[in-house]
């Protein structure tokens, strides 16, 4: 079993840390409170994504939309279609997960 073809625990791991690591990204990049995250700290969020989203094991379904949901993100000029995009990654890790 290759570590690409998504099957099996490793990528629901990777999968799972790509869920987390854009969330937090999200979370910087539209903070609740103005002032509340710091352009390193946005920045530093962003680079950990990014490096996350292009590891090797994560499974494709995932992967077309994390790279979606980064790009909602990066974009920042509208909050509800990151958020959209978030819950469609959400729903892309779990549709992988439930397919197992």
């Amino acid at each position: 079993m290759a570590l690409s073809d998504g099957v099996g625990g490793y990528a629901e791991g990777v999968a799972d840390a790509v869920l987390v690591s854009v969330a937090t990204y999200q979370a910087a990049a539209f903070p609740l409170t103005a002032f509340g995250v710091s352009e390193e700290e946005r920045d530093a969020r962003r680079g950990v994504a990014y490096r996350v989203c292009a590891h090797e094991g994560l499974p494709q379904s995932v992967r077309v939309s994390a790279a979606a949901a980064l790009e909602a993100v990066d974009q920042g000029a509208d909050a509800g279609h990151a958020h959209a995009a978030m819950k469609a990654l959400s729903l892309a890790v779990y549709d992988h997960r439930a397919a197992r």
